[in-house]
């Protein structure tokens, strides 16, 4: 018997003995630990006696069972956050009779903790697979279906095939030569253990004749045995398509209407000969496309290529060949051509770039140029001592470029919104006396003026249907307008020496309490110049009368100043600027 209490008393999980009647005849050390009893109290303590007591009612309800049944009862509970799993069965005499109660607790809060996360874990997983827009399966050894996602259902329930799990291909694909390769796609992937890319001629979920691509990976254990097959597959019919559009492509750039590379590589064999030479060679690389691109989208971009393309074509005439020699990069060769003509060619297309009436930035492009005078010069030397010079132009000419492109769209956006002008104006005005009540340096007052002079610049990227309305925006068409903040960012960042202004701009509709956009920065996470543009700028916004909106009075404008003092706007900004306002008639 002391041999048994001590094998008992070591045992992990709490363990009890009950009579009948339910008195506690024994229990171990786990259940003295975990209910803190002292083993003093046996033969007066009641089973149900430590238990909450909607614990106790189920407990009771179960031990009767087992009386009642001479069988097993098991259920669970949760006590202090533990989720206890009780075990409560007979103890039964010689003859079969019930003498008394075992009970065993098992503590399962660990176990459901880990199943809750790994079923969170799968949950994501599955999540994650069903959204991908391609077909996922996967396979056991067997070539039988295991699994797929929301895709692949899609697929086969489109073709009639509901149930999946456990058949192969030949089961549920309509064409057997195709599910027979799929199969043989399979063994070569187990027993290579090396995953497989193929392309291949199928139906698609409505039946009809398709190009797919699938990707099929071996799962490999621990122990290096090949259990399956995941396979990834996707209608690839369009992009088939375009890859034969292409292959018949003639030799015109589908954007610009000019020759292409592949042109440019049969041309310059025919020129190679002595009655062409000399051959002027001319590059150009276009100004602001990217600045283009950022801030009106790549549909403008295209429409400044088509414009540059527009030049070349122009200027160059019939005496030569415009090419489109890569995204931004232009060559014209012109057989016959001695350097003055060259260099009269070059002006020329400067001049045509300064009068062409583009909408947005004046045309711009940086050109170099050489001539190839004997047979064995190689082209693309000459096309290398061009580049270099189209490179230095950039660079020497780089500043000014880029000042002009700049100035270009402010000009461009005060004509899109006659008040925009008049707005800037003031801003920088508010924004001046608000850095000098700051004791900004004289630099630091330069470059606020600089944000303030350009905070509205992404606006020249909104669409003046939204610009100039003048009823009150729509949701959307707010969002629309929010974007001004990083249009204005990324056309300043092109710049390249803006890199302070352009954070600015990109933050002066932020708020002191974090509640503003695009970013939601708070408090000093907002450059300091950016909080007193928001200052400035809605001051402006509140005493100006709008279609929308009348006027505020200038001591209505300062109520609201203070109001905001805190929330919307940096305290000691407003502080400086309200003292300003109190002691001026503005």
């Amino acid at each position: 018997m002391v041999i048994l209490k001590s094998f008992l008393n070591n045992i992990p999980f709490p363990l009890w003995i009950e009579e009948l009647n339910n008195t506690v005849l024994f229990f171990n050390q786990a259940y003295s630990d975990m209910f803190n009893v002292n083993f003093n109290v046996i033969n007066i303590l009641k089973g149900y006696h430590i238990f909450p007591k909607n614990v106790a009612k189920i407990y009771n309800s179960n031990r009767i069972h087992c009386i009642e049944t001479l069988s097993k009862s098991i259920f669970e509970a949760t006590i202090n956050d533990q989720i206890l799993q009780f075990h409560i069965f007979p103890l039964l005499g010689e003859k079969d009779e019930i003498i008394a109660i075992g009970s065993i607790l098992l503590d399962l809060t660990s176990q459901r903790k880990y199943d809750v996360e790994l079923e969170s874990q799968k949950n994501i997983l599955r999540t994650i697979i069903d959204s991908l827009p391609h077909n996922i399966f996967y396979k056991d050894k067997s070539n039988k279906f295991i699994g797929y996602n929301k895709n692949f259902k899609n697929f086969y329930n489109k073709l009639g095939v509901t149930d999946i799990i456990g058949k192969s291909d030949l089961d549920i694909f309509p064409d057997k030569d195709t599910a027979m390769n799929f199969i043989k796609q399979d063994e070569e992937v187990i027993s290579s253990k090396i995953a497989k890319y193929s392309e291949y001629y199928s139906i698609d979920e409505n039946g009809n004749p398709c190009f797919e691509e699938s990707v099929k990976v071996p799962v490999i254990d621990d122990s290096g045995n090949v259990w399956g097959v995941v396979g990834i597959s996707n209608n690839i019919t369009k992009r088939k398509i375009l890859e034969d559009k292409l292959r018949y492509l003639s030799y015109t750039d589908s954007l610009t209407e000019l020759y292409n590379r592949s042109y440019f590589e049969e041309k310059i064999k025919e020129l190679n000969d002595e009655k062409y030479l000399p051959l002027g060679v001319i590059m150009g690389d276009v100004n602001g496309l990217k600045l283009v691109n950022d801030t009106f989208g790549h549909l403008e971009g295209d429409k400044l290529l088509k414009s540059i393309a527009y030049v070349l074509k122009n200027v160059c005439g019939d005496k030569g060949f415009v090419f489109r020699w890569g995204g931004d990069e232009f060559i014209m060769l012109i057989p016959n051509c001695n350097e003055n003509l060259c260099e009269n060619t070059v002006s020329r297309i400067r001049f045509e770039c300064e009068n062409c009436n583009y909408d947005f930035i004046k045309l711009s492009i940086a050109l170099g140029e050489t001539v190839k005078y004997f047979l064995d010069q190689d082209v693309y030397e000459c096309i290398k001592d061009v580049e270099e010079k189209v490179y230095r132009q950039k660079l020497l000419d780089g500043k000014s470029v880029r000042s002009a492109l700049m100035d270009s769209l402010r000009k461009t956006l005060e004509a899109k919104h006659t008040e925009t002008e008049e707005h800037t104006e003031r801003v920088v005005k508010y924004a001046y006396v608000i850095g000098k009540a700051l004791n900004f340096k004289i630099a630091q007052l330069d470059e606020l003026y600089l944000v303030a002079k350009l905070h509205d610049i992404g606006k020249i990227g909104i669409k003046e249907d939204i610009l100039l309305k003048s009823d009150t925006l729509t949701t959307d068409e707010l969002k629309i307008m929010r974007t001004h903040c990083e249009k204005g960012y990324r056309i300043l960042q092109a710049s390249g020496e803006l890199e302070n202004v352009a954070t600015c701009v990109l933050c002066h509709h932020e708020r002191w309490d974090g509640t503003g956009y695009p970013i939601g920065l708070s408090k000093s996470e907002i450059p300091l110049m950016a909080r007193i543009i928001a200052v400035a700028d809605s001051y402006d916004a509140m005493t100006c009368e709008r279609p929308y909106k009348k006027a505020l009075t200038k001591k209505e404008a300062i109520e609201e100043l203070q109001k905001c003092s805190g929330s919307q706007f940096d305290p000691d900004i407003i502080k400086a600027f309200l003292n300003y306002l109190k002691n001026n008639d503005d």
